[in-house]
């Protein structure tokens, strides 16, 4: 049974007492005190009518009580166990203090509407609750503070030798250089550490989600057109060629490839597009800041990429040992730059400490690369990718002919390519087959043209690099060599290709009538679980308490109340003064550090708005399509 051991500590006139006094020791040492218990009297008969047994475990909460106001003055948590002596044995975690917390002090009192002054009979001093709610509540407090018990190590742990079924190059990642931030067993014979990652990332909610988020058009346009969910298997097809090609890790491109669009939002581009303007104040999300401290970007910003880094690291809940995947270190750098990243957006908004001391960022001249080839395939693959799905998306669409685009390749940079699409046209007019929809196969074919040219000279090119580079024994995580690349010309034909879409799909105006729709109902949504959070998800709900909760700095972290259970007077004060009270002066930099704030109660409003914003952009980020309709429907 779960067990809560409050007791009531009064105090006068502010003087500490002995309990408070052995508190506040246990608070501040971390170590054990004693509650010694009456061996007659109310406490006494507490105990006897409980039935608790020698060795039962709870939580103790001690509460200084003023007598003279009539109030908490603090509140003490703490884990203990019921001794041999018959009395509490207790370690304090946590001292809330009214000045600081009186809000979470109420929350946590009004959870059991405790009076001090009635419920406590004359002579008592310990009440057991057995409250569930009320215990979950405690422990969280506790657990969150003892999180740094769980273990982070950027070494690996020791590994098993796997023998690779295919002779790996020396630039690949070979699986005794698999890292990950958490300690695991190594795996079982027969199976390598970068397969592990691929599993995890396949068998995760966020890739689920990716069959219904749409890439340009829209899936309810028909079963032919793509979505997250297609495109991410056909990078992984483009990438796992190029790897094999090459003599790298196919375990660890395969992993990267599937996880590399996990933080797509519904929508496509547009979806992230919208939540980067809200955030960076583009678009009026009814955030209560002023707009020159959006611009800048005091909540920080949005790129699909990043997200899908914080997915693997934080958003999925699989295990019960550490958050997230953990997958290898290698894994979410790959996935972090399998597209470019950009200065203006914190990585520290979507990856803790312990994974920034591993993975390199943005170099002085704006440029970062993946460190491993194995990313640095998939970077490639997802613009050849994307190359090929565009160009067939613009033809069965119907917006531009294939005589149009055979047309727009006769220029000279584009002349093999176009000998070889013409010579596949050619070669299905001439067949003696019949077939049911010649120009469906047409098209079929130009896709498997300009994806085979583009594989080619990827695997041409990059063969060359490698031999230049044969000296390097291990390419490590501080690589910033781009070696996986297109050759001069492909390079220019890509971004030609690219263009010819641009005008025509992206610019088309059934593509900006679906941008215009998912702006409006990305913003929509924002608003409504910025004006009130408890629309929000309970998950998501219960999130932001934990999240305070964690908070490194203790006065954000007392201050913590849970919005799913409290009264509706204490959660309306709360969200008021979290989504509307006004902040008048904010530090001119360092807005995370309390030191940098001359009111520390501006620092905790702030803290806690960040928090629910960046909860709010990750749940809507992982909607599906057609779960943002939903929402839509039932708030608009």
């Amino acid at each position: 049974m779960k067990r809560v051991f409050i007791v009531r500590d009064c105090v006068y006139y502010s003087s500490v007492s002995e309990i408070g006094k052995l508190a506040e020791e246990s608070y501040k040492q971390k170590a054990k005190r004693y509650y010694n218990i009456k061996k007659s009297g109310k406490d006494q008969e507490c105990v006897e009518n409980s039935k608790i047994k020698e060795g039962e475990r709870g939580i103790i909460m001690i509460l200084s009580y003023i007598y003279s106001e009539q109030r908490i003055d603090r509140v003490y948590i703490g884990s203990a166990v019921f001794n041999a002596q018959r009395n509490l044995e207790y370690t304090m975690y946590r001292c809330i203090k009214s000045e600081d917390a009186s809000r979470a002090i109420e929350g946590i009192v009004d959870k059991i509407d405790l009076n001090i002054d009635t419920d406590f009979e004359e002579g008592a001093f310990l009440k057991i609750s057995t409250m569930k709610s009320l215990y979950d509540e405690l422990e969280e407090r506790i657990h969150s503070i003892q999180w740094d018990a769980l273990k982070e190590t950027a070494d690996a742990s020791s590994l098993t030798n796997v023998t690779e079924e295919y002779t790996l190059c020396s630039l690949a990642q070979k699986d005794r250089q698999s890292r990950r931030i958490y300690h695991e067993k190594p795996v079982r014979a027969g199976r390598t550490e970068f397969q592990r990652d691929r599993e995890r990332v396949v068998n995760c909610k966020s890739f689920r989600r990716l069959v219904d988020k749409a890439q340009i058009f829209g899936a309810e346009k028909g079963d032919y057109y793509r979505t997250r969910m297609t495109h991410t298997l056909e990078v992984n097809q483009i990438a796992k060629a190029i790897a094999f090609a090459l003599n790298l890790n196919l375990d660890l491109t395969e992993a990267i490839a599937l996880g590399h669009d996990l933080g797509h939002t519904p929508f496509g581009h547009q979806g992230e597009r919208t939540l980067d303007d809200i955030l960076c104040g583009k678009i009026d999300g009814g955030l209560a800041v002023s707009n020159e401290m959006l611009k800048n970007r005091c909540f920080g910003g949005f790129k699909h990429n990043y997200q899908s880094a914080k997915i693997l690291t934080q958003l999925e809940e699989k295990y019960a040992d550490f958050p997230g995947l953990n997958v290898s270190v290698q894994v979410v750098d790959g996935v972090l730059k399998h597209t470019r990243l950009k200065k203006e957006i914190a990585l520290g908004d979507f990856l803790t400490q312990t994974y920034l001391g591993t993975i390199q960022g943005i170099d002085e001249d704006g440029f970062s690369c993946a460190a491993t080839m194995e990313g640095q395939v998939v970077f490639i693959a997802d613009e050849i990718a994307q190359r090929g799905h565009d160009v067939d998306d613009a033809l069965t669409s119907g917006v531009m002919t294939i005589d149009e685009f055979i047309d727009r390749l006769s220029i000279d940079k584009c002349s093999e390519l176009q000998r070889r699409i013409q010579r596949e046209q050619e070669k299905i007019e001439q067949s003696a087959r019949l077939f049911a929809d010649k120009y469906e196969l047409a098209i079929a074919r130009i896709v498997s043209r300009i994806v085979n040219y583009f594989i080619e000279d990827v695997i041409r090119h990059t063969a060359g690099v490698f031999q230049e580079h044969a000296d390097i024994t291990e390419v490590l995580m501080d690589n910033r060599q781009q070696m996986v690349d297109f050759s001069p010309g492909a390079k220019m034909l890509n971004e030609y290709l690219e263009k010819i879409v641009q005008k025509k799909v992206i610019c088309n105006s059934e593509v900006a009538r679906a941008d215009y729709n998912a702006k409006m109902i990305i913003t929509t949504l924002f608003r409504k679980y910025y004006e009130n959070p408890r629309l929000l998800h309970k998950g998501t709900v219960h999130k932001i308490f934990i999240e305070t909760l964690k908070h490194e700095e203790e006065l954000v972290s007392n201050s913590a109340v849970d919005l799913n259970d409290g009264s509706i007077s204490l959660v309306n004060a709360e969200i008021e003064e979290i989504t509307r009270k006004v902040i008048e002066k904010y530090p001119a930099e360092n807005l995370d550090q309390i030191s940098s704030w001359e009111d520390p109660k501006d620092y905790i409003v702030y803290v806690k708005r960040k928090i629910l914003v960046r909860n709010i952009v990750d749940f809507i980020a992982g909607m599906t399509d057609g779960y943002a309709l939903e929402e839509f429907a039932r708030l608009k």
